[in-house]
Parts: C-alpha cells; structure tokens; sequence
C-alpha cells in the first residue's frame, strides 16, 4: 500500500499543529522580562497589574512570593511540555514509518494506529485538564498509563477527601477507566 504524498503531508501538518497548538496553550503569550504580571487576589477580581521592578528599588520580598508561585506553575507547564515533547517525538518516528516507501502494509497500518492512539490520548488528556481547572483547580496534569492507569496531579494547597472523590469520578466518566486505577494527588 503506498501511501498519497498528499495524505503524508496531511497527517504531517496535523501532527505539527496539535503540537504547535498545545505548546501554545501551555505557554501562552511571552511577556517581555523586565515587567512581572501579578494578580490581584485580595479583590478577588480578574484584574492583572503589571508592575516594573526598577533596579534601584528595594526587594521587598514580593518578587518572591510572585516567584514562587511562578516557580509552582512551572513545575505543571514543564510536565505538560515534557509530555507533549515525549509525544511528538513517538509521532515523528511513526511518520518515518509512514514515509518509508520500503514500509510493509503491516507497518504502515501500525504507524498509523499508533499515530492515532497517541493523539486521541493527548487530546482526552488536555479535555480532562481543562475540565479540572474549570472546577476552580489553579491547574493539572493529566498522565495516562499504559495499563489503563492515570495519574491526576493538581495545583492546590489542600486536597479534601470530596474533592478527590469528585476527580476520581470526573476521570473516571470522562476517560472510561475503573476508580481503582485512578490515583489524585496535589502540589502546592
């Protein structure tokens, strides 16, 4: 079976703007280094104040509490990042499979088994992170496993026994997966 150069370069660009996409969500838009966006908690609003810390100005110790949250939000992008570097990779080596004009009919219909589990997961994934800050998480990440296991790690400076039954119960309906193979736990 050959496959149309056409439907290679489709499957190509597909994969690039999954990966492109979610890269861009991850990050977000870059602002420039020398102003740092903090917001507003004590009015409880949506209000973001961008403040410029001068060089000559005292550090008054803000700077590092706004670093720190930073730093904890990091730790969620960089996993989300990470995965979805680890993903795009797996994709490129089974495009390789599917470009390879010496590639068995067998082959190509597992490259693209394998192409597509791998973007069904990664979508489901990014669904169920979404649903889990719209339920007021700061953020989340979601890990599936090879044996049906996922691993939901949360931003939150507590976790209560409810909460952790409503999450086992949302990734439970939403990825279709038995209670007993979903695992919660939260990081600050």
């Amino acid at each position: 079976m050959n496959m149309n150069k056409q439907t290679v370069w489709l499957v190509t660009m597909l994969t690039l703007m999954v990966v492109l996409s979610a890269y861009y969500i991850v990050t977000g838009p870059v602002e420039p280094a020398d102003q740092v966006a903090v917001q507003d908690e004590d009015e409880g609003g949506d209000d973001v104040e961008v403040k410029t810390k001068e060089k000559d100005q005292p550090d008054t110790g803000e700077e590092k509490d706004t670093s720190a949250k930073e730093a904890e939000s990091d730790y969620f992008v960089g996993y989300q990042l990470q995965r979805n570097s680890l993903r795009s990779k797996m994709t490129e080596e089974y495009m390789k499979v599917l470009t390879d004009p010496e590639s068995s009919k067998k082959e190509l219909k597992k490259a693209e088994a394998k192409i597509d589990e791998l973007m069904k997961v990664d979508k489901t994934e990014s669904v169920m992170e979404d649903l889990i800050r719209n339920e007021g998480f700061r953020d989340a990440v979601v890990i599936s496993g090879k044996d049906q296991s996922v691993d939901v790690i949360v931003q939150s400076d507590k976790l209560s026994n409810n909460q952790v039954v409503q999450l086992i119960g949302m990734v439970k309906k939403q990825m279709d997966v038995p209670a007993t193979k979903v695992s919660v736990a939260y990081r600050e």
